[in-house]
């Protein structure tokens, strides 16, 4: 897919209630190739919703997303994780080594044309985030909280998406390796004109993304 610098990925009205709670959220944004969108707010404001619903893990009651101009529904789910990963923030950890995991993506039935992994390009983002790649070879199911979520980073890029969803990617991060996610992020935003909505609560990490833009979620109490 060419990417365009007009309409490239946006939200209009994303529409979400929670009737036990007696709150909502209803939110527009977007974001332009070589941007960072982060979205923060108060604990309970519906951030980490309106990014699985981006994701389509969610599906609104109201509300479109478009990516090149197109509605999300005229992409098949299978399209739709193809161009945008998401990465929660509790990683995904499947039986197998390390590398397995990685792999996982690229033997998937239904992404035939995913080719194969390219370990060069895996091993590059292991060492950017500060893992070291003969663990490729350790059982996944030993890995720190840190450990997962990095990996969990680096499986995603490795897709090679155009837009990354990530909820709370510095969460389980000591503090050299949180720079290291977050000059990752600013690098592969801008050397391959990608985009990233990031949700986070880590304030002082967000200060360091570049070209971003920022969403403010309040809470919504439904009347």
């Amino acid at each position: 897919m060419e990417m365009g610098s007009v309409g490239f990925f946006r939200f209009e009205g994303i529409y979400r209630s929670f009737a036990t709670e007696k709150k909502f959220l209803q939110e527009s944004g977007g974001v332009e190739p070589g941007q960072i969108l982060t979205i923060n707010g108060p604990s309970g404001s519906g951030k980490s919703t309106l990014l699985r619903t981006l994701a389509r893990l969610i599906k609104p009651e109201a509300g479109e997303v478009f990516w090149h101009d197109r509605n999300w529904r005229s992409y098949s789910p299978t399209q739709w994780r193809r161009g945008i990963q998401f990465v929660g923030q509790k990683p995904v950890v499947f039986p197998g080594t390390i590398q397995d995991n990685l792999k996982l993506p690229f033997t998937l039935k239904e992404q035939p044309n995913q080719g194969d992994m390219s370990m060069a390009k895996a091993e590059h983002y292991m060492e950017k985030v500060g893992l070291s790649t003969p663990m490729l070879d350790q059982e996944a199911k030993t890995m720190s909280g840190g450990e997962a979520a990095r990996i969990a980073l680096v499986r995603a890029l490795i897709i090679e998406p155009e837009i990354l969803l990530l909820d709370e990617p510095t969460a389980f991060l000591d503090q050299d390796s949180r720079h290291r996610v977050i000059n990752l992020i600013n690098e592969w935003v801008q050397e391959n004109r990608r985009a990233a909505i990031i949700v986070s609560h880590q304030e002082e990490e967000l200060q360091y993304l570049e070209h971003k833009k920022i969403l403010h979620m309040p809470v919504r109490k439904a009347v």
